[in-house]
């Protein structure tokens, strides 16, 4: 069974019935008025909003800078509501690059995040969505603060990231709200809950969002709350109720015309009707589904819709139709999923964050509805075998394009799991694997491996002096250089902040000192001054091998640690042995 995700759902840029003209008789209020009732009645009342936008055009030529700034805001949103979508957002991005007040283009950013997602462009949309967050402190209206905390609470959830969405929306909540603040606070923690698998339809989350939707009469957002009780029930295969909840509350939607909860409203009862045998009811709101959908792409209402009509033709046995209306539901399917893997990329661009097993888990999931759908099929007594030999051939298609496409983000996720994002070298954690490995490998065949350790000399002075982005400089040019002068088999890494390793196959310890003598000296030459300062770059080194560690990771990093610890003991920017570590001991009867 599909689950739904809802699809972009701000309620302040897209919410109302159809424009509607009136004549203006507004010529007792003034302009400030306008403006303000406008803003205020633009998603209850928008036959009144429209109205007011109407009289103030006539008025615009008197408007003052600010006015006109806030006039062209509320022209946006007319705009944006009529679908024209790039006309709103070039009013938007110019509103937000002015100099008007942070209030104003915190809140043009706002319905920016709101365009970019309706139309999927979650990059732009992240990018608005950090600047209002990092923005947030500094709004002194709470009304319009808490726009922006929900804002955030939606975006998050509509690219998929529930916990984020859920944490904004409980923050809304915690504050003194009421009226539509309230029941959008209420309707997110809805949503986020149910994704997470969180909510049950007696939950009193879902009682509490109802409750505060129905006082502000936030009619819209009311029936959004009974989309996912809806939805929860069709989970739980409870058709007669769904029917019985959407019928109960389809002529509000309809009156407002508001699209993208009316072809949800058909979508599930397409899908509970079906589920109760009443398949010409649930071919018909199919249908409407998809007559509905034109235009917005990749929704899950088009897939179910799809869905149920190559399932209503299958129990006719018009098996043409059926597959004409599988390959639609696949590809619906596949556009689905690849706008999900979009959502994630997006998300983890921008907060550099690892999505390696979602992504895993969702290409799993796909494919295991596609082999259900498969094997539903196979076994079905069907005549048509040209039916059968087309859904296969598209079957092993979409799971060969999915294995691709699955190996291309595993590739990008390993190199983020296994190299140090500053340095571009090794990491610790693949470091040990690697190393291990390496060490193996030569006491199978018997063959004498190496460790170099080294730590950059009075590093801790330099970046207390020059800051750490000059530290960070010197990191990345030490790395470079080192990496430059490594062999090929050479396993390299940053094992700390400034310490690094090198383990060295086929490799004994004379050699090694040689090595880590050119490392050493090619640091002693970097030139500083790129960097802004100017001061000496050295570092400190310890060598042994498996001749004086064995075959032990832990006993080679400890003892080249010792040498490296007498190199900084004994004067710094040097080569030691772990012979020499020894000598010492047997000299002082101390360990270094």
């Amino acid at each position: 069974m599909i689950k739904f995700i809802s699809i972009a759902v701000f309620a302040f840029l897209f919410i109302g019935s159809a424009w509607a003209n009136e004549v203006v008789t507004n010529a007792s209020l003034s302009t400030e008025e306008m403006l303000r009732e406008a803003d205020s009645l633009r998603t209850k009342k928008p036959k009144r909003f429209n109205t007011l936008i109407n009289a103030l055009k006539a008025r615009e030529v008197e408007l003052n800078l600010a006015q006109k700034d806030y006039f062209n805001y509320l022209k946006g949103y007319q705009l944006a509501f009529n679908g024209e979508y790039k006309k709103a957002e070039s009013i938007w991005v110019e509103l937000s690059e002015s100099n008007s007040s942070l209030e104003l283009r915190f809140r043009a950013n706002l319905s920016l995040i709101n365009i970019f997602a309706y139309t999927k462009r979650w990059n732009e949309g992240l990018k608005y969505l950090e600047q209002n967050i990092s923005n947030l402190h500094l709004i002194k209206d709470q009304t319009i603060s808490n726009l922006g905390i929900s804002a955030a609470s939606i975006f998050y959830n509509q690219i998929g990231q529930y916990d984020l969405g859920l944490s904004y929306a409980q923050k809304l909540d915690s504050l003194s709200l009421h009226g539509r603040d309230l029941c959008v606070a209420k309707h997110q923690i809805v949503e986020s809950k149910y994704h997470l698998g969180q909510l049950d339809v007696d939950s009193e989350d879902i009682k509490l969002a109802i409750e505060s939707c129905f006082i502000s009469d936030e009619i819209v957002w009311l029936n959004l709350i009974n989309i996912f009780i809806a939805k929860q029930l069709v989970d739980e295969q409870k058709f007669r109720e769904v029917i019985d909840l959407l019928e109960s509350n389809i002529s509000d939607i309809k009156r407002l015309k508001y699209v993208p909860s009316l072809f949800q409203f058909y979508a599930l009862l397409s899908q509970s009707y079906y589920g109760t045998g009443q398949f010409t009811e649930a071919q018909n709101f199919a249908n409407k589904t998809i007559e509905l959908s034109v235009g917005m792409e990749n929704t899950e209402s088009e897939i179910v819709a799809f869905e149920v009509l190559y399932k209503v033709a299958v129990k006719e046995n018009n098996f043409e139709e059926a597959l004409k209306y599988y390959i639609k539901f696949a590809e619906a399917d596949k556009a689905f999923f690849d706008d999900l893997k979009t959502k994630y990329l997006a998300f983890q661009l921008a907060q550099h964050k690892a999505v390696e097993q979602k992504v895993q888990i969702e290409l799993l999931n796909k494919q295991n509805k596609l082999l259900q759908a498969s094997q539903r099929l196979a076994e079905s007594e069907t005549e048509n075998n040209r039916l059968f030999m087309a859904l296969l051939i598209m079957v092993i298609s979409l799971l060969s394009l999915a294995s691709i496409r699955a190996k291309q983000t595993q590739k990008r996720l390993k190199r983020l799991a296994q190299y140090d994002s500053l340095t571009q070298i090794f990491n610790r954690g693949h470091f040990t694997s690697a190393a291990q490995e390496a060490i193996t490998a030569c006491q199978k065949n018997q063959d004498t491996i190496s460790c170099i350790l080294f730590d950059l000399d009075n590093f801790k002075g330099i970046n207390d002096k020059h800051g750490h982005g000059c530290g960070d400089w010197v990191l990345k040019h030490v790395a470079s250089t080192c990496d430059d002068l490594k062999r090929k088999q050479d396993i390299f890494a940053r094992i700390g902040g400034e310490e690094f390793c090198v383990v060295l196959s086929n490799c004994n310890a004379e050699m090694a000192m040689n090595i880590a003598e050119d490392y050493r000296k090619a640091i002693a030459a970097l030139d500083s001054s790129p960097s802004g300062y100017e001061f000496p770059i050295s570092a400190s080194f310890g060598v042994t091998d498996s001749q004086q560690s064995d075959y032990s990771l832990e006993a080679l990093t400890s003892n080249a640690d010792s040498a490296m610890y007498l190199a900084k003991h004994t004067g710094r920017n040097r080569v030691c042995n772990y012979a020499d570590v020894e000598s010492a001991k047997d000299a002082d009867g101390v360990m270094i």
